[in-house]
């Protein structure tokens, strides 16, 4: 993050020994790769991923996940514990955690779930090794309560006690902001006028539903002293209320995703279903701001939000705006977005690789990860940069969830990944893979490791 520079890197048993600017202090090497043609990336570690697996396997399996973020340069995935069966209680941590062991081919750390309603499994999943806990500070999604054990906490009394539990585990709550009482309010009144659409759906869920729950979030946090995380920040107007948390001494972070920063509300429109999520696309002048603020350093960590479903799920109850899931692929996609907004001379170099690697691996404990540097997993992203910009094209993804990627299909970009390696060993070039299920290595947080009750 601090610069580019010309140099070398040497690699023993998966892991950086050396980077040196002369190739003559480099240790003999069995193996040697000329990599002058390229821009080197440490590994991206993406904060915020919805595999799905188990039941929902159609819409991403660990394999498929794998597969999809080595090739677009990610080799460390923080797992959301929402699925049909949530990470919300030791056992189905376990058995989550089996699951990565079973099919996963990258580093993985995996979030448990925390709620009103599962208080005395935080402990529990904490001993079990979470990298983390997630709440949403909203009420379950009518109809798929059982998806949503333990992982819905919706009034302030309620943050108080989730917080108290986590902060005594010294992991970190990423939370959902938006307010309950605002979004039901906005979607009668946006639904009585007889609005569908993008846009519509935007204007259901308005950015001060998002400032009011992170102002809640925030006075919670003052009072419990728990480290938060603020997920997928979509709005800059939230930036600046949780930098002034942060100069007031809260341990607070952002994260934010690459579709935030990238597509407005309003170029949306066309894609109905296949563009809704939440939080909501905003308006362009927001976007333009957000980027700028990313590309100052005032937001901290990036997660994807991939949240999988098949074209044919999306398109289930037809194409109102009210009626489809919530959410987009976004694993094989954030990072040529953001190399895209470098391009377009919004982002730079610099910034992707502390927003995407070193922050993360810092804040979530990931000693072995986030720097291209002596004693670091030897996780390396090779991109080349183009003469002659090409198209993203979705039906070459590796996600199975790729058919309902159509906001990106088609875009213009002038970088292409080519090389991923994980822990030494060349994981995708050229297209292809080269990963082994069952090679998942699980990460739990450096800083927690060696306490007593561990």
């Amino acid at each position: 993050p601090e610069g580019c520079r010309k140099g070398h890197i040497g690699i023993q048993n998966g892991v950086i020994t050396q980077v040196c600017i002369n190739n003559e202090t480099l240790n003999h090497a069995g193996e040697t790769m000329d990599a002058e043609e390229y821009i080197l990336f440490p590994g991206m570690i993406d904060s915020h991923v919805h595999i799905r697996g188990g039941d929902f396997s159609h819409r991403e399996d660990f394999i498929s996940g794998s597969y999809a973020a080595a090739a677009s340069g990610i080799t460390t995935i923080l797992e959301m514990p929402g699925c049909a069966k949530p990470a919300s209680t030791y056992e189905r941590f376990i058995r989550r955690v089996n699951e990565v062991v079973k099919d996963g081919c990258i580093s993985f750390g995996l979030y448990g779930g925390a709620g009103a309603d599962n208080l005395e499994e935080i402990p529990k999943l904490a001993k079990a090794g979470a990298i983390g806990f997630k709440t949403f500070h909203m009420a379950s999604v009518a109809g798929r309560e059982a998806e949503f054990y333990g992982l819905c906490t919706e009034t302030y009394e309620d943050m108080l006690k989730v917080m108290d539990r986590i902060q005594k585990t010294g992991l970190s709550l990423t939370v959902h902001c938006e307010s309950q009482s605002i979004i039901d309010h906005m979607v009668q009144k946006v639904k009585e006028e007889g609005r569908d659409g993008v846009k519509a759906f935007s204007d259901s869920r308005p950015v001060q539903a998002e400032l009011e729950s992170v102002a809640l979030i925030i006075r919670a946090a003052k009072e419990t002293k728990c480290k938060v995380i603020i997920a997928h920040v979509s709005a800059p107007e939230t930036v600046l209320l949780i930098h002034e948390a942060k100069k007031e001494g809260v341990e607070i972070y952002i994260e934010s995703c690459a579709q935030y920063l990238s597509f407005a509300v309003e170029e949306m429109e066309p894609f109905g279903v296949f563009a809704r999520m939440k939080p909501p696309f905003r308006s362009r002048e927001r976007v333009n701001r957000l980027a700028g603020m990313y590309k100052e350093g005032l937001i901290d960590i990036t997660g994807s939000d991939h949240a999988p479903y098949t074209r044919e799920e999306k398109l289930k109850n037809g194409t109102n705006i009210w009626t489809t899931f919530d959410g987009l692929p976004g694993l094989e996609l954030t990072f040529p977005l953001l190399l895209k907004l470098v391009e377009d001379k919004k982002l730079s170099y610099e910034r992707i690789a502390a927003a995407f690697s070193e922050n993360t691996a810092r804040i979530f404990g990931i000693g072995a990860k986030g720097r291209l540097e002596p004693g670091k997993d030897a996780d390396i992203v090779f991109v080349k940069k183009l003469k002659q910009k090409e198209t993203i094209n979705i039906h070459k993804l590796f996600c199975k969830c790729k058919e309902s990627a159509v906001i990106y299909d088609g875009i213009f970009v002038g970088h292409r990944l080519e090389k991923t390696m994980y822990r030494g060993k060349i994981a995708f070039s050229d297209g292809n893979i080269n990963l082994k299920p069952g090679t998942a290595d699980i990460l739990h947080p450096s800083f927690l490791i060696g306490q007593e009750d561990k």
